[in-house]
């Protein structure tokens, strides 16, 4: 465009006196926290497969939360649940990974890189498996906000990250 480097600059002053006139971003990154799934024979690989309490799961999924190139909306968090994998568990470790591939399926995908580890404690056992962790991405500033919720005792844990965009 003409004058593009004058776009940059009049956006950048726009967005420091008012950081609402960006209303979507467009994400850079496919985003996503490492979990378990239930095991299905004809999508996942037999060394992936882990017999649990539940049944057989999968483990090491790439849950995602926004695909690349996938718009954003300021001020709606994406949320998303998820539950101990073990009665006595006490803690649960949210690994947040990014991904360049929108159909990235595990973590360990080549295109995925792990940015860090957020755990939240879920002190109150008595309720083994059957404790809500709500998990919610925040994409509505230049940073990713993360926050998980231990449902039961409402415990939290958060964590900021540099969310990259188009």
């Amino acid at each position: 465009p003409r004058d593009a480097s004058i776009a940059v600059v009049k956006g950048a002053a726009m967005y420091g006196q008012n950081p609402d006139v960006i209303t979507a971003r467009i994400s850079k990154y496919t985003y996503g926290v490492k979990s378990r799934s239930s095991f299905d024979e004809k999508k996942h690989p037999e060394s992936k497969r882990v017999d649990g309490e539940k049944g057989p799961r999968c483990i090491g999924i790439f849950s995602k939360f926004i695909l690349i190139n996938d718009s954003v909306e300021s001020g709606k968090p994406i949320e998303s649940s998820y539950w101990p994998i073990r009665k006595d568990q006490t803690e649960v470790a949210f690994r947040i990974y990014r991904s360049t591939k929108r159909d990235a399926m595990f973590p360990d995908d080549p295109s995925c890189e792990h940015l860090l580890t957020v755990t939240v404690h879920s002190p109150n056992v008595e309720r083994g498996t059957d404790r809500e962790q709500l998990v919610k991405m925040d994409f509505s500033s230049t940073l990713l906000h993360f926050q998980a919720v231990d449902a039961t005792s409402g415990k939290s844990a958060q964590a900021d990250i540099q969310f990259d965009t188009k």
